[in-house]
């Protein structure tokens, strides 16, 4: 190959590579004028509100000092300070996919279809977003932040989170109480009664020394006790608290009351359960109920 040729086939790399340079400028500036759906960050002891709205439907979680309720029901704290943290990968998991107002009603983030969801951090909308349809394949979500005609598919674990409804925003242990500051438990099944006691020689069944074992197993379960669900509004009006099917109480050792709970058969393999001063309704399936009221027997030696 004579020195000419291969002068011109350098010339030409030479001006290929130009080209792909000014390419990659153009594409990388082009990205950054785009960009992805950049959400502020915020802690959750900075978050006084967080809410999902659609008409007349509306999710609000609210912070009081260290705790969160949801629709005034207790809320799980390690699921909204999880939420929150997930704001963080929204830039890296977004992509512009419309510019025009036209598209808005068929993304879903227009103001007719959307669920409006406004994050406030004193007195004011930290995130401001209209939330909207199911991305391709189901994956994601389309948001639209509110004021811009730009809308995104949001993808990752916040923009998932973002479809929970009040029922998965719910805080579902709703009792804790250590096995060590219990000194008296009180069971009843419909009339039946019976009562452990702790002495100081140990736990009493009826007057007669009962399992050490199988109580420290019992009293286990109170230590985090939480429900498999919750009742639908339609099914409130069927639970009866009246003439529980179970009852359980445990007192500390100083004769205080620390946790009475009152049982109603779902008929379906499941109690709803509730404080027997009243309060939120739980779901508890039948096994767990039976480990926290189980019968007389199990606790004889």
């Amino acid at each position: 190959m004579s020195p000419q040729v291969l002068k011109r086939i350098a010339l030409l790399l030479a001006a290929a590579l130009l080209v792909w340079g000014a390419l990659v400028v153009f594409g990388r500036s082009r990205r950054d004028e785009t960009g992805g759906l950049a959400l502020r960050r915020v802690a959750a002891t900075e978050v006084s509100e967080i809410a999902f709205r659609r008409g007349a439907d509306t999710i609000l979680l609210r912070r009081e000092g260290g705790d969160w309720s949801v629709n005034g029901l207790p809320a799980n704290v390690r699921g909204v300070t999880t939420f929150l943290a997930a704001l963080g990968d929204s830039s890296a998991r977004s992509e512009v996919v419309a510019q025009s107002r036209g598209s808005h009603a068929r993304l879903g983030v227009d103001s007719s279809n959307g669920r409006r969801l406004t994050i406030t951090v004193a007195g004011k909308a930290a995130v401001d977003l209209w939330l909207g349809n199911r991305g391709p394949d189901f994956e994601g979500f389309y948001v639209r932040p509110q004021g811009s005609d730009v809308a995104y598919l949001l993808r990752g674990q916040f923009a998932e989170l973002t479809a929970q409804g009040v029922p998965e925003w719910r805080e579902k242990q709703f009792a804790a109480v250590a096995a060590d500051s219990v000194g008296k438990v009180e069971v009843g099944w419909g009339r039946s009664r019976w009562t452990l006691t702790r002495g100081s020689a140990g736990w009493s069944l009826g007057g007669r020394p009962a399992d050490a074992t199988k109580v420290a197993r019992f009293l286990g379960q109170f230590s985090g006790l939480r429900a498999s669900g919750f009742p639908e509004l339609a099914e409130m009006d069927s639970i009866d608290f009246s003439k529980p099917d179970r009852t359980v109480s445990l007192s500390s050792r100083e004769g205080q009351p620390l946790l009475a709970l009152v049982f109603d058969s779902t008929h379906a393999g499941a109690f709803w359960v509730r404080r027997a001063a009243g309060g939120p309704v739980y779901r508890l399936d039948q096994r767990v109920a039976d480990l926290v009221t189980p019968a007389e027997s199990t606790f004889k030696q």
